[in-house]
């Protein structure tokens, strides 16, 4: 079954534009990252749908080499020189999710932020993050929770009992910004749910944190970014592991690996997306030795897409 990819490029949407307005949430996002990868180090980090690089600063001074994967290659080539200037060891790839062009167990960490709502066949793409982790690799997965305190409010009010089915709830996608046109995924999750396929996946979850506790306009208005982050610090010490807040983020550890190798250059881990088989590579162009498919770096962006 070929997998549905929401594609930000057909849309012509500039995801930065989205965070002009959401200060709060951009640090209470970082505040959980800085305190999952405080201790973590490592050779190769990915940060799976970093678009332009907003996360950039929680991992890249922990981790030799990180690639920045995003299915949008107009994002990417937008912020290449802005994202490399400022983090010289990030390396930027267009690539599809469900499958990237790298080989087994190269990375040492990984994370998804703000993107799981896009994808349709979760388990499908964590079976592919778990491939590329090593043995011991750190994952951290954040996803929108469709059991926070304000769903359930309205849940109660409206007499919906469903809101407790594990299953995903499709949002309606008319008034969301970058998520124009019919058929968008649009997905909040439950947390079970999403706790269960990791583990299925071979994922160990070891922490749990809330996030944007206080994701609430009026709130934003009338005390500003500062008290909001001040409050969001005492919530998320006390009520870490509740369903409280509109996201949440699960940081684990996976459990199975092959034979682990160090590789020091981008050259040494990629392979076809489409067959995974050896590229004959030069500077600006990879071609596929089985299957013959032709990969061309553009404006110092690799574009992978399949």
């Amino acid at each position: 079954m070929k997998q549905k990819v929401v594609n930000y490029d057909g849309y012509d949407y500039d995801y930065s534009t989205y965070w002009k307005n959401r200060e709060y949430e951009n640090q209470a996002e970082h505040l959980v990252l800085d305190k999952f990868l405080n201790n973590e180090k490592g050779n190769w980090f990915i940060d799976i749908g970093g678009s332009y690089g907003r996360l950039a600063d929680t991992y890249a001074d922990k981790f030799k080499n990180c690639v920045i994967l995003d299915y949008s290659l107009k994002t990417l080539q937008k912020n290449r020189e802005i994202i490399t200037k400022k983090y010289p060891n990030c390396i930027l790839i267009a690539a599809n999710a469900y499958k990237m062009p790298f080989r087994k167990d190269v990375f040492d960490g990984g994370l998804m932020v703000r993107v799981l709502h896009h994808i349709e066949r979760q388990k499908k793409y964590f079976e592919e993050v778990a491939r590329v982790l090593k043995e011991d690799g750190i994952y951290i997965q954040e996803f929108a929770n469709k059991i926070h305190i304000k769903a359930r409010v309205k849940a109660f009010l409206k007499g919906d009992k469903g809101i407790n089915k594990l299953e995903p709830y499709q949002q309606p996608t008319i008034h969301l910004e970058g998520a124009k046109g019919d058929g968008v995924s649009f997905l909040n999750y439950h947390p079970k749910y999403i706790h269960d396929l990791l583990e299925g996946c071979e994922f160990e979850v070891e922490e749990k944190q809330g996030c944007s506790y206080f994701r609430v306009p009026i709130l934003k208005r009338i005390l500003g970014t500062r008290i909001l982050l001040w409050l969001e610090k005492i919530f998320q010490n006390i009520f870490s592991n509740s369903n409280l807040p509109p996201s949440i983020f699960y940081k684990t550890e996976l459990d199975s690996g092959g034979k682990e190798e160090e590789y020091e250059n981008l050259k040494d881990i990629l392979l076809c997306p489409s067959c995974r088989k050896k590229l004959l590579m030069d500077d600006n162009e990879a071609v596929c030795k089985n299957c013959k498919k032709k990969y061309i770096k553009k404006d110092g962006v690799w574009d992978f897409r399949v």
